[in-house]
């Protein structure tokens, strides 16, 4: 008399385990993305060489919503001794060494 509700449940709790796995799965998902994004950041602050000084002031520029302005070549208040560092701006190893690869 009750199978087609027995049924039912079992269906549910198939249901609830399979979105206990796929949440699970989003889980490591996100994490996996989040630790890459993490290590593209670092890799990118590596690469330019900036100091934790300019990569501050590099994000609080970013975050005052000065960044397009000061890429573009327009002079900005505030800004006025940011070097090309304090950009982002690709770090030129001959700098460094003297000398250029040929």
């Amino acid at each position: 008399m009750f199978e087609r509700i027995d049924r039912l449940r079992d269906e549910l709790e198939r249901a609830k385990m399979r979105r206990a796995e796929a949440e699970a799965r989003v889980k490591v998902c996100e994490s996996k993305l989040k630790e890459a994004e993490n290590n593209q950041i670092i890799s990118e602050v590596a690469k330019r060489k900036l100091r934790p000084e300019e990569l501050a002031k590099l994000l609080q520029i970013a975050a005052d919503g000065r960044l397009e302005a000061l890429l573009s070549g327009n002079p900005v208040e505030g800004t006025a001794n940011v070097n090309d560092a304090d950009l982002g701006k690709d770090y030129d190893e001959s700098e460094e060494t003297g000398y250029e690869e040929s």
